[in-house]
């Protein structure tokens, strides 16, 4: 996104079918990497709390994912800001907070928050689906399954031109929104974050895909 968006880069012209190539293969690396270390891929907070309300996730555990969840969209941030810095100098009148965050190209809060809910729940039974499909398969195998369908499932839902973005993650969007707004990014140029949008679509939209995701997986696996 920092590629694409701001000035004197190498790539500031990709295009959309590359940018969700790009974005595909980031979540299909972070899930095979879970996957390869015997994880659960708690790359998302709707799925922690998910399995805290459904399959009795320890609280304490939970919190510990979540913080960890949050100092890692810190870190990502904290990269961008080094890697890209002089880009960041150079953008002056370009927009930086889309860069960290989801929004949609027609706000229209209501109809964002059910797109965000269906969004996250389609990619992620897609992918809960496929790890429940793999179990009895090796690591290594379950891991290329795995990152196979994240990323197939983002490719799919970002090329339906969406509206909203489709965060899916209210780390991708809000932990980041929230370290955008206290960083010292250069020519912020007063950029606010929209938190209205934020916690009510890519907070709250996301977390009940995500739960609905770990409901209809557990239910269907509990049935089998």
């Amino acid at each position: 996104m920092c590629n694409i968006s701001l000035k004197n880069t190498l790539v500031s012209k990709l295009n959309y079918i590359e940018l969700v190539v790009a974005w595909s293969l980031a979540v299909g690396f972070g899930l095979t990497a879970a996957a390869i270390m015997g994880g659960p891929a708690f790359l998302n907070p709707g799925v922690v709390i998910g399995s805290v309300i459904w399959n009795g996730f320890p609280i304490g555990e939970a919190c510990i994912h979540l913080l960890m969840e949050f100092l890692a969209a810190g870190a990502a941030m904290l990269v961008c800001m080094v890697f890209f810095w002089d880009s960041f100098k150079a953008s002056k009148e370009e927009s930086k907070r889309g860069i960290f965050s989801a929004y949609p190209v027609e706000k229209n809060i209501p109809l964002n928050f059910v797109q965000e809910i269906l969004a996250t729940f389609v990619f992620l039974f897609l992918v809960f689906i496929s790890i429940a499909g793999v179990s009895e398969l090796k690591a290594g195998n379950q891991a290329l399954i795995v990152g196979a369908v994240g990323f197939s499932a983002v490719a799919l839902l970002s090329l339906t031109l969406n509206s909203t973005g489709f965060s899916m993650n209210a780390m991708r969007s809000v932990f980041s929104s929230i370290w955008f707004a206290n960083l010292p990014f250069p020519n912020k140029n007063g950029e606010k974050v929209d938190w209205k949008y934020q916690l009510i679509v890519n907070l709250c939209g996301s977390t009940i895909g995500a739960i609905l995701a770990v409901i209809a997986t557990s239910c269907i696996k509990a049935s089998l």
